[in-house]
């Protein structure tokens, strides 16, 4: 899949000050198969502006942590390693990680075993950005549980899904058991790698389809809408 594209517009000035001033970041979370949420901070943005724009490929590393819990940040314990879709690695004896191993196959899952008999590691899994020389910065945005003794266990990164929301600050890296505000998930496919999305207080978060109407679409209420039953206003607002 080609570069993905998520531009997050904030309707209102008295939101932008109220979310500023109540302590809020704006978050972005990455999911896996077989979880229906995630449980890592991917990007945490406490800086937000009226119009706000990432853009990400699906590259991705892993490493080992033995170090995992709510409202800790990710800290791997191993070497990091690059690894492709369909990709084989592992823990060594020594509780090192080795080299992947086998073809890359878009869309298949990585597979991790711990042969490390005297330590319990969990995965965690990064993604990276291809444009920089040494194929940094690293940003995590899954933890497993504890890795099964020479089980193999599978991990697929989905591609084409986003989730976005606002909360209290927390840190790129934060293990999270929940999202700690309404919630808007994106869907991409190979046709649309690019979208829009547009938080009101009165509306909560929307999928806007044309950049150019924003303004005009948000008056008329001509929009797609998916939001949620409690949404950001001057009296009532989600806590972590």
């Amino acid at each position: 899949m080609s570069d993905l594209t998520l531009k997050v517009i904030i309707d209102s000035e008295e939101q932008i000050e109220f979310l500023k001033r109540q302590g809020y970041n704006l978050f972005l979370a990455r999911l896996v198969s077989g979880r229906d949420k995630a449980n890592v901070i991917w990007k945490s943005h406490p800086d937000f502006t009226y119009a706000n724009r990432f853009r990400w490929k699906p590259v991705y590393a892993i490493s080992g942590s033995v170090s995992v819990g709510v409202r800790t940040l990710v800290e791997g314990s191993t070497k990091v390693k690059p690894i492709e879709p369909g990709q084989s690695i592992e823990i060594n004896e020594w509780g090192n990680m080795t080299n992947p191993d086998g073809s890359a196959v878009p869309g298949k899952a990585f597979k991790l075993t711990n042969k490390d008999p005297n330590t319990n590691f969990s995965a965690v899994v990064y993604t990276v950005d291809p444009a920089t020389p040494d194929g940094t910065p690293l940003t995590p945005f899954y933890i497993s549980g504890l890795l099964p003794r020479t089980f193999p266990v599978e991990i697929t990164p989905i591609d084409n899904i986003v989730v976005v929301w606002f909360g209290q600050a927390q840190e790129t890296g934060t293990i999270i058991a929940d999202y700690s505000g309404p919630h808007f998930t994106v869907v991409y496919d190979k046709e649309q790698t690019k979208h829009t999305v547009q938080w009101t207080k009165e509306e909560g978060w929307q999928l806007v389809d044309d950049l150019k109407n924003i303004k005009e679409t948000s008056q008329s209420g001509d929009v797609r809408r998916i939001a949620p039953s409690n949404i950001f206003t001057l009296q009532s607002v989600p806590q972590e």
